[in-house]
Parts: C-alpha cells; structure tokens; sequence
C-alpha cells in the first residue's frame, strides 16, 4: 500500500511540502544525524542502510516509488539509518511537526499512514526469513514463489535486479546465477523480465511456507 497523490494530502501538509532532488550515490541523511523530516520517494531508487562500527555496509531497505520512509524521525531525535540515492532520485519532503499534526487532526491518513507501515513490517519480516536461508539459489526461489501473481505461475520483475538482490541480501551476481540455475533445472522458465514457476513448484506449503514438493533438494550454492 502506498500513500495518497499528492493532490490529496490535507491542505496544510500539502503547503509545507518541498522536493528535493538527489544525484546517484549522493547521501539524502545519515545515521545520527538530528531528524527534520519524513520523505517519500517519487522517482529513483533510495537504498536505507546502516554502519558497523568497522564501517561495512549492511542494506536494511530498498524504497520503493510511493513509499514514505524516515518515519522513526516522527519520535526520535536523529536518523537511525542512512539514506543513499542509487540512482537520480526525487523525494518529497515532509516536515516532521506538520506532519504529526496532521497525523493528529486527519484520521484517516493516519489510517492510511498506519496501514502502509503495518505493511512494511510484515515486508521486512518476510525479507528476515528469505535473508535467513543460507543458499542463494533456495532463497532466491522461495522469493519468486512469495511474488506469483494471480496465476500462480508468472512473476514479473519490474524492479531492477540490483534492488531485488539487496533486498535478499545476494549480489547481483549470485541472484543472476540463482535465477541461471533454477532454469538449468527446469524450475522456471525466463523470458527477459518475466517468469515462470513450473505448476508443479508454484504454490507454497501452507503449514511450512515452502513447496510441499521441495525441488531444492539438489545442489546449492
């Protein structure tokens, strides 16, 4: 779920707004930074992501266009996170004490606010489950099964693989051999951007959230 157009904010939120516009790998905010806003992302990708104290990188989340992001900033004092645009990108800003006023006086965007965070949640849980499957080719595998459409059978990949790759915790590279693979066994089947679960393999064990026929039970990586 995603928020409204922007032409149906509430009217005094839709006066303070601003954009900003971001160049590939320029930092929007970073971790510990005080908090200003909220932001949504209208164009481009937006990687949030997170240092160890040995400064590597771990990727917490890729923003999808429509998508708010930065809402911990509503309740706390600094950023949590860091924000780096992957690609030219557009985001509205949202100013933090505007925003909680309307939160406050509109309940129903604050449902719909609400509804798209309850959402992600469940989202990033998912992502923590796939991230948790230690071979590429199996994770990879329950990912497409998690995405059929109403077919059952056809996943169309219309984010580009390096997000997708991100949000799995994979390379680009180990996705690309992960999904190379899974043909080779006659999994799937891919044309450009679009697959294709064999029947047989489509639908999720209920009980267990996997294929009750388990095709992974052949060589990993």
């Amino acid at each position: 779920m995603k928020l409204p157009q922007l032409n149906q904010f509430p009217a005094e939120l839709q006066a303070v707004i601003s954009f900003k516009d971001l160049l590939a790998g320029q930092i929007l905010f970073t971790q510990h930074e005080p908090t200003s806003a909220v932001f949504i992302l209208e164009s481009g990708h937006i990687q949030l992501v997170n240092y160890t104290e040995d400064g590597q990188q771990i990727n917490h989340y890729s923003v999808r266009t429509g998508e708010s992001f930065a809402e911990v900033s509503l309740f706390d004092e600094v950023y949590v996170c860091t924000a780096i645009a992957q690609t030219t990108s557009r985001v509205l800003v949202l100013p933090k004490q505007p925003f909680l006023k309307t939160l406050r006086h509109h309940p129903d965007f604050a449902y719909t606010f609400m509804a798209q965070l309850a959402q992600r949640l469940h989202e990033n849980k998912i992502l923590l489950e796939l991230r948790s499957i230690r071979s590429a080719q199996r994770r990879v595998f329950h990912y497409l099964q998690l995405n059929v459409q109403s077919d059952e059978l056809t996943i169309n990949l219309e984010r580009p693989l390096k997000e997708i790759a991100d949000d799995l915790g994979l390379t680009p590279e180990a996705l690309s051999r992960a999904l190379k693979q899974l043909q080779k066994e006659g999994i799937i089947s891919r044309r450009k951007r679009k697959v294709t679960l064999r029947k047989e393999f489509s639908k999720l064990d209920s009980n267990h959230g996997s294929s009750k026929l388990n095709p992974l039970d052949f060589r990993t990586t």
